[in-house]
């Protein structure tokens, strides 16, 4: 197999931050990967990584060789990857990464709950009905971060999974478009306790329920003193999705929007169109071609409010779009949460709040190069829509709440 070719571009400066010393911005998976990559090979400690989608590839080869190196060395490895994202990593990793002493665990893997419920099957109803509504609820909350930690200073957040898709080594220039960031000299250990927490998932279980508590206390605390959001808990969840809307809602010059999906609860939609109506700036960069259609054409049920309020939408042309990044007036948020259903109100996600202008400056030149890859959507172009795509919005905008 051929070694991967990691593309090279050149990066942003480092800045200070008050929970870190540096930010690096990433717009592109190759030199994303290059750089975390070779802090993993000079790990001295730990190396913490988490990832929704660990895709067999040639990534994904490059990725377990250099963890598996760095556990050769004396340095504690963990891999934790999402069931549902990752179906087959078990099979295409499990025993090589075990056999080099890298621990991995798979984010509730459907596989072993089919297992757990099925062999209890047959008892009697109400434990079937049990069994079936635990099946539906973890199904439905999964681990979405991506993240990855060296030596608890390091630290490497965004959008990129493994795989593929995402360097242009691979695909040229149909790579996806994405953004990710590091920051290095951090400060807060909340990267590393919500990693432990969603490590032990049934830390109820294995660390007792006292201990989860002052886990998830130790954890909230950094993040509402802290420019990081890590949703590990539903107050957590509800704190940050009120913040976002009340942060829209008093926006003064402008809201720019880069979300491979977007499906907004019914908060952040009104929030959107009253900033729009009040003559603020608002707009949306969206994918053109999509990776889940589906969730497209949900989005385009709400295009005609937001534009009949001033919204201005653009959609992403060249290649397919995964980044998510939001900027209101002079703050930012870079992370892998989605402005939809599943991000705000289901699964783990991490999104971190740039603090110098370097890198405010950096994600405005990269939205407005966006806006220049995309074309801009009308009332006009919504109208001309051929009937079999409003039906299919029309029926999948009734099942929002799993997008």
């Amino acid at each position: 197999m051929k070694p991967v070719v990691l593309a090279s571009k050149p990066s942003s400066r480092p800045a200070t931050g008050r929970s870190w010393i540096g930010e690096k911005l990433y717009f592109q998976g190759d030199e994303y990967f290059r750089d975390l990559l070779e802090a993993i090979r000079h790990a001295k400690a730990t190396v913490d990584f988490e990832t929704y989608i660990f895709e067999k590839g040639r990534l994904g080869d490059l990725v377990v060789s250099t963890l598996q190196k760095a556990a050769a060395r004396g340095v504690q490895v963990r891999l934790l990857v999402d069931g549902i994202g990752s179906p087959d990593f078990e099979e295409w990793y499990g025993r090589r990464l075990a056999d080099s002493g890298v621990q991995y665990r798979v984010y509730r893997s459907w596989k072993a709950m089919f297992a757990a419920l099925f062999g209890r099957m047959g008892f009697s109803l109400m434990e079937d009905l049990r069994g079936l509504r635990t099946l539906w609820h973890w199904g439905g909350h999964r681990d979405h971060r991506k993240l990855c930690i060296v030596d608890g200073k390091r630290v490497w957040v965004g959008g990129f999974n493994v795989s593929d898709q995402h360097l242009e080594g691979v695909h040229g220039d149909k790579a996806w478009r994405d953004t990710g960031m590091a920051l290095t000299g951090v400060k807060t250990d909340a990267f590393h306790l919500a990693f432990h927490l969603a490590w032990e998932e049934n830390a109820r279980y294995r660390l007792g329920f006292s201990q989860r508590k002052k886990l998830v206390r130790r954890i909230s605390h950094d993040v509402l003193e802290e420019p990081v959001r890590l949703n590990v808990t539903r107050r957590l969840r509800f704190l940050f999705n009120r913040r976002l809307a009340q942060r829209l809602v008093e926006a003064r010059k402008r809201i720019w929007i880069t979300t491979p999906y977007f499906v907004p609860t019914r908060a952040l939609f009104k929030a959107l169109i009253k900033a729009a109506r009040r003559g603020c700036d608002v707009r949306l960069v969206l994918p053109g071609p999509s990776d889940v259609p589906m969730v497209k054409w949900v989005s385009m049920v709400f295009y005609p409010h937001l534009l009949k309020a001033g919204c201005r939408i653009y959609e992403y042309q060249s290649r397919v779009l995964h980044a998510k990044t939001l900027l209101i007036d002079d703050r930012a948020y870079v992370g892998s949460s989605n402005l939809n259903h599943r991000s705000l109100l289901h699964d783990l996600e991490i999104v971190v709040l740039p603090q110098k202008k370097a890198s405010l400056r950096g994600l405005d030149r990269q939205f407005e190069l966006d806006m220049r890859m995309s074309r801009e959507a009308t009332l006009k172009d919504l109208k001309e829509r051929p009937f079999w795509s409003r039906a299919l919005s029309a029926v999948f905008f009734r099942f929002r709440y799993w997008f």
